[in-house]
Parts: structure tokens; sequence; C-alpha cells
């Protein structure tokens, strides 16, 4: 399932968490466009604090920080009052994604009698519903208390990519896309939709393979998808891609890269993508700012019409950008070479 040395390793970055924390107080709490019942509309997020998601605790993936949102010391009752916190701040919202540093319907990272909690109070609140899960978790069980209370759900699952030996030597994800397949099969037996996401470029491939390895995960995942969410690579604290970026080995991908992705993807399939860190140095991004482009990148996804955005990307002049990913693609080990020009000349590269 899991390459030892390569698992301990990325464990070995990661830092206990000894913040001071609220522990009844969601990380955050923002409102924001999605399109969960086929249109764009205001959507409340938010993100609990919980005791983190179960694979950290055993290793973890390799571009995940979400455990730095975590407290040790979290119980069921705290859960509650963040649950308290959310109901009072939904106002008028009636569509809802909930997040947390792992799982929804781990058992214990949520307690069944926490998530029986929060199907009561938000059964009659909110019309449509997201969480997050591995696919382990996604049993008839787990999913019988939402079908109950009548909640329009739909989960999302990290698949990152159908390409198990990326899984594994590359996001260590733990999982495999079997694994993804049978959790989608029960989602879609009970009528529960399912949000599909993939992670574009992890660490040790090329943007040119990774724009590859999106195209054939979305025609695989596709079938068993409401929609399939692409999501380019952020920088977050502390992991193993952190790491690598900061010695120069790790550059995230191009905005065109993403550009290219969607317009080839959005007549066939429900792609979406909602960069987060766009346009920043830790997140997607061309050499120069691109304002427009990541406008446009969002609210085709928000439209589900890639046509404006397919008209101003084909008006640029892409020939230094597809040299780039040619010539990435050829080279021992996919940096970025201008940040590590730049270590090397400052001498700031540390072992």
């Amino acid at each position: 399932m899991v390459v030892r040395d390569y698992s301990l390793y990325i464990k070995g970055l990661m830092h206990e968490n000894n913040r001071k924390n609220d522990v009844n107080k969601p990380v955050s709490i923002w409102k924001e466009l999605d399109r969960l019942r086929g249109y764009p509309e205001k959507t409340m997020v938010c993100i609990f604090r919980t005791t983190g998601c179960a694979w950290y605790k055993f290793t973890a993936c390799s571009m995940c920080g979400y455990f730095n949102d975590t407290s040790p010391e979290i119980v069921d009752e705290n859960l509650m009052h963040q649950i308290d916190t959310l109901y009072d701040s939904l106002d008028d919202t009636k569509v809802l994604k909930i997040f947390t540093s792992g799982s929804f319907l781990d058992p214990n990272e949520v307690h069944p009698a926490v998530r029986d909690y929060f199907i009561e109070r938000m059964k009659n609140k909110v019309d449509k519903l997201l969480v997050e899960s591995r696919t382990e978790y996604i049993r008839q069980e787990t999913l019988e208390p939402f079908k109950r209370a009548g909640i329009d759900l739909r989960i999302a699952i990290g698949l990152e990519s159908a390409d198990d030996y990326i899984m594994k030597y590359s996001i260590n994800k733990g999982s495999t896309l079997k694994k993804f397949i049978d959790a989608a099969t029960i989602l879609n037996r009970e009528k529960i939709e399912l949000r599909t996401y993939l992670l574009f470029k992890p660490p040790f491939i090329s943007e040119k393979m990774a724009i590859e390895d999106i195209i054939k995960s979305v025609e695989i995942v596709g079938p068993y998808s409401a929609d399939i969410s692409i999501n380019p690579m952020n920088i977050q604290k502390n992991t193993l891609v952190e790491r690598l970026w900061k010695k120069g080995l790790y550059r995230p991908p191009r905005l065109y890269s993403l550009a290219t992705l969607l317009i080839q993807l959005g007549s066939r399939y429900p792609v979406l993508s909602y960069p987060t860190g766009g346009n920043r140095e830790r997140g997607v991004h061309n050499d120069s700012y691109d304002r427009e482009l990541l406008d446009l990148i969002v609210q085709g996804s928000l439209d589900h019409d890639f046509t404006k955005l397919s008209d101003y990307y084909n008006s640029l002049d892409l020939e230094e950008y597809r040299y780039q990913v040619e010539l990435e693609d050829r080279m021992f080990f996919q940096g970025d070479y201008d940040t590590l020009l730049k270590r090397l000349s400052s001498s700031s590269i540390t072992y």
C-alpha cells in the first residue's frame, strides 16, 4: 500500500501541532459561489477543527498540510459547539460544504453521535450538502442517517489520480483506483452524488505527464462523478512538496496548463476548478501575472461553459510556455529552474 521509507520521511516533516486554538470554534467559515445544484449560487463553507485525518496519524499525503489546523484535545462536545456556531452563521444560505482535516464520515474523527447532531440541526436548514471522505468510510451504515433525514447529499472523494503508481510513489495516498470505484459504486447504488477531486501535478512527474494523467483520470472517473474538480497543486506548510519547492526542485503547474485541461475536457465531462492560491508563488501560476485568465477559469467552472476561456486562451502567444513544458519533460528532474538558480546564487539551500 505504501513505500515505508517514503512514508516515514513525509511524516518526519510534519511537526506536532501544539498551537492553542479555540476548540469550540471552526477553523473558518465563509461564503463563496459553487454549482452543487447545477447553477452558480451562494454557498456556505465550514472547516471544522478536529483531531485530524486517520491517514495523517499513520503517515500522510505528500502535499497535504491540513494537519496544521487540527487540535488533539478536541472532544465531542467541542464539535457540537462548532456545529452550533455554523448553524448561527447560515442565515438564509441553503447550500453547505463541510470540510475537516480528514473525513467527515470517519467515526473516530467525527463520532456518529456528533454526526447525528449535525444532521438533526441541518436537515431543515440546508437544501444541499457536500462533505468529504476517504473511500474506506463510505459504507451503507454511514450514509443511512443522511438518507433518513432526507438531506440532498454530495460526497467528495480525493482520488487525486487514477494511476495507482502515482498514488503510491508520488502522493502516498494509501488508496487505489479499485477502492475509489468500490466507493463510487456504493454511492451510485444509494443514489448519492459524487464529486471527484483530482490533483494536478503531484511531485516527481513533469507538467506534461501531469496533463496526460488528468486527462486519463477524468476519462476513467467521468462515468461515476456528478462533477470532477481539478485541483492544481498549492504548496502547504510542513509538507514534502514544500520541502522540494523551497529547494527549487518543484514548480506548481501553470495556469496555461489548467486552462488547456478545462478547454479540452469541458465539452465532454463536468470538470471545474477553483484554484487555491492562483497567480501566487505557492499556487498555480504563469511566469507573468494573468488575472483575466484566472478569472475566466473560475467563471467558466461556475457556468460550466469554457467558451470565453477558450477564446482568450487562443489569443495568447503560447510558444514559450509550450517550449518550457517540453523542456521540463526531458529533464532528469522536474524543478523550478528560476528558483533553483536563485537558491544556488544566494547559497540558501539547506540540508
